[in-house]
């Protein structure tokens, strides 16, 4: 029993990793995605097609701030920098995302498997780690922490 206790007390110091690779991880996705559709104009282009096709009002500035917002934002996030902030803009786009276009697409029969394909979906989950970055905040890797630790507010 008290080598289970070592060994939680001893993963929890290594916390930190776990909070770094998530962080890097779900920013650099957003990074690659923010950057294809910002600078490579067939990736604006299906981004806009998406959006007419979701009905999502102004499709053009719609598909452009969505695509800066995960550059810019997605890069911040990878730095641990505002990283609340981040969280915030990052989750704002895979809400949007689950509404106007994966949840209507999920076919199922009843609200278990409905569920099941819900939580399958990869906006879920980067909305999850986002919701769980947001209250870990970016660990001590990070320009938050770096900025922020010895500031008193």
């Amino acid at each position: 029993m008290m080598s289970i206790r070592v060994l939680f007390d001893e993963l929890q110091r290594w916390q930190w990793l776990g909070i770094l690779v998530g962080r890097l991880a779900v920013g650099l996705l957003f990074f690659i995605s923010g950057r294809g559709k910002v600078f490579v104009s067939e990736r604006q282009q299906q981004m806009q097609a998406a959006l007419r096709e979701a009905h999502v009002p102004f499709p053009e500035t719609s598909a452009w701030f969505v695509s800066a917002v995960e550059f810019v934002f997605g890069l911040l996030l990878m730095l641990g920098a505002l990283t609340p902030l981040a969280c915030i803009m990052l989750a704002g786009v895979m809400v949007v995302a689950l509404a106007t276009t994966k949840i209507g697409q999920i076919k199922a029969a009843s609200l278990f498997d409905w569920l099941g394909q819900f939580l399958y979906l990869p906006e879920t989950l980067y909305l999850v780690i986002l919701f769980w970055l947001f209250l870990s905040g970016p660990g001590w890797l990070s320009l938050d922490h770096i900025l922020f630790s010895s500031a008193k507010f």
